[in-house]
């Protein structure tokens, strides 16, 4: 009678183990379902995308005309202020010239182009001189400002890919939101030995004389432009093991996809291989995700835009 109700008890404990194990495993189940990754997602769509070179430059006039004194003498009235518009030949300063016989007659700085005064380089009273027999500092600076001219240095392994007549975007700290567009004008033929860079030219309209010269300038050169092609947010995109890889969902499960990719931008990848349009890529929710992983999607898509 012992040995029967020792195996009862036996039999009622393994049950109870079992029942216990058994709903620990739905509960196991409960968590993994309840604990899906929220992802955002996009469907793959085609667009354009620009291939861009960014470079930084300084900015000055379309003409820029140093001004020098024509008789030696001293600085004693600015005609022109800085930023007023001239005409050529307009009287830019006055001059006391240094000679005796002369004291009380006063030389005039006339502009030699149209355009507006930029800068003084010496202040009144200040003593001024011809630009020869010897090197001398000049007096004023003229400049047509309805053009400007941005220049670049290009690197030796980017001089192949700029052409004349590339289109470029311009941007200044002064307008941090507005891209001023211009074109490249110019490239020298030759490189600077010390730099291994080739000076070039950007030619920007300026109607409004926004940009001045000796602004610092950061230019956004399109050199190729690519039209409808599959482009994905370059978040979506990661590298992992010296792959390329972008996540889909499928059955709500995370799945990962190898792809070719073309021209990267800051915030763009042209895919070429790997992706079709219309399916469901991860863009948010990505980074450390394995292959099989529950998803759960966000209702807060992001268009591809």
């Amino acid at each position: 009678m012992c040995k029967t109700r020792r195996l009862l008890l036996i039999g009622l404990f393994v049950s109870g183990n079992m029942i216990f194990a058994g709903c620990g495993k739905k509960e196991d189940v409960s968590r993994k379902e309840e604990r899906a990754l929220p992802v955002k997602v996009i469907n793959v769509s085609r667009g354009n995308i620009e291939e861009l070179i960014s470079l930084t430059g300084d900015i000055k006039g379309q003409k820029e005309v140093q001004v020098y004194a024509t008789v030696p003498g001293k600085l004693t009235k600015k005609v022109k202020d800085i930023g007023e518009s001239v005409k050529k030949d307009d009287v830019l300063a006055l001059i006391d010239r240094d000679e005796e016989a002369l004291q009380f007659s006063q030389a005039e700085i006339k502009s030699p182009i149209d355009g507006e005064v930029t800068r003084y380089f010496a202040d009144l009273g200040e003593s001024v001189f011809p630009a020869q027999p010897m090197p001398r500092s000049p007096v004023v600076m003229v400049a047509d400002m309805d053009k400007v001219r941005v220049i670049i240095n290009i690197i030796e392994k980017n001089i192949g890919r700029v052409k004349v007549n590339q289109k470029a975007k311009i941007y200044v700290d002064t307008y941090p939101e507005k891209a001023f567009i211009g074109y490249v004008s110019a490239i020298s033929k030759s490189l600077d030995p010390m730099t291994r860079t080739a000076q070039a030219e950007i030619t920007v309209d300026n109607p409004d004389h926004l940009l001045r010269p000796g602004m610092y300038a950061r230019i956004k050169l399109i050199v190729k432009w690519k039209n409808n092609v599959i482009v994905i947010p370059r978040g979506a995109l990661i590298e992992r093991d010296d792959e390329n890889i972008v996540f889909t969902v499928e059955n709500s499960r995370a799945k990962k996809k190898s792809v070719s990719c073309g021209t990267i931008t800051e915030k763009e990848v042209e895919i070429k291989k790997g992706l079709s349009e219309g399916e469901e890529i991860i863009i948010e929710g990505n980074y450390g995700l394995i292959e099989g992983t529950i998803v759960g999607i966000s209702k807060e898509s992001i268009s591809n835009e």
